[in-house]
């Protein structure tokens, strides 16, 4: 089969085109999967899913464990943009989970307090300087703690099905204080162009991976659910213990993002000539491989470090490809970069 044009810019599908014409057998190619593979975060997605089911097997102790009041030096967040004592955030938060546990009080209030706190907590962690993806990616898979991977694995396909219906709309659940509100883009949406990208790559005698921050068996039900080719997924895995999760990542491998994408790629002997991502936490994935001939970052790369990849695709230096999405549409835009 020969890659599609559909809406890769005419010199991604050229240079791409190219690459895989030399793929020899055995060679990798690594994609991140949110927002690279697929638009928008099913990780995201599965903790709405958890969230407004009222779905957790956490009792108090446990969220309190997984929780501490200070991360580092760090003792806020920035909730909305506003700095919050993560002790009193915390307590809030799970208060409204244990009235909502014994069905006390206000249950309206306690389900929006809870719902939209958590949600928001989530997403502060990750923008707090100090805390970060790095503790916000592990902690959120903490949250599986209490499930069977049986569980597990139902839930997300419901979670991608669903998802793959679902209209693109912004949403938003406010708590009930105006504290804070949390806001979220519904649905999820496979890039044809990496489909086919990835297919060519196998029909080639080539091998696919794909290295996430999100959960490996959610991961790995979204790939089937939609039809992604891939003979490996990494991500963020949990222990088993009694046949439940654990509060624990499986052991053997670092936190699938940043440059634990990279030592996970290496401890498996993975040395990729293809690799594509769109965030902060792929550039060491994209950038640490001397046997990588082309990296592609999907979308405008943000800020920072990934930034300067994109310049340098634009300005059409050899190895290096940018394309554009169109978020309204959830697609490749056309001639994007």
């Amino acid at each position: 089969m020969e890659l599609k044009r559909r809406n890769w810019s005419e010199r991604n599908h050229r240079e791409l085109k190219q690459l895989l014409a030399g793929v020899r057998p055995g060679e990798v190619a690594v994609f991140d999967w949110d927002n690279t593979c697929a638009f928008n975060d099913i990780g995201e997605a599965l903790l709405r899913r958890l969230a407004f089911g009222l779905e957790f097997r956490m009792d108090r102790a446990a969220w309190e464990a997984s929780l501490p009041d200070r991360i580092g030096c760090t003792g806020a967040v920035l909730l909305n943009g506003r700095p919050m004592p993560l002790r009193r955030v915390k307590g809030e938060i799970l208060s409204a989970w244990e009235r909502l546990r014994q069905r006390q009080g206000r249950l309206d209030n306690d389900y929006r307090a809870f719902t939209s706190g958590l949600l928001a907590l989530n997403r502060a962690l990750e923008q707090t300087p100090g805390i970060g993806c790095a503790f916000a990616y592990p902690w959120v898979n903490f949250l599986l703690q209490g499930f069977s991977p049986a569980e597990l694995d139902a839930i997300s396909r419901q979670v991608v099905d669903r998802e793959a219906r679902a209209p693109l709309r912004r949403r938003a659940v406010l708590d009930p204080g105006r504290r804070w509100r949390h806001d979220w883009l519904d649905g999820v949406r496979l890039f044809a162009e990496m489909r086919d990208l990835a297919a060519c790559w196998q029909e080639r005698g080539g091998r696919v991976v794909v290295s996430s921050a999100s959960n490996r068996r959610l991961v790995q039900a979204a790939a089937e659910r939609l039809g992604f080719p891939c003979q490996e997924i990494i991500g963020m895995d949990l222990e088993v213990r009694g046949g439940r999760f654990a509060a624990k990542l499986r052991q053997g491998l670092l936190p699938n993002l940043g440059a634990g994408k990279t030592a996970n790629l290496r401890r498996l002997g993975i040395e990729p000539a293809l690799v594509a991502g769109d965030s902060g936490n792929d550039y060491e994935m994209l950038t640490a491989f001397a046997a990588t001939r082309l990296r592609l970052v999907v979308g405008r790369g943000g800020r920072g470090a990934l930034r300067s990849l994109v310049r340098r695709a634009r300005a059409g230096e050899p190895g290096f490809l940018a394309q554009e999405i169109d978020r309204r549409r959830g697609a490749f835009r056309a001639n994007g970069c």
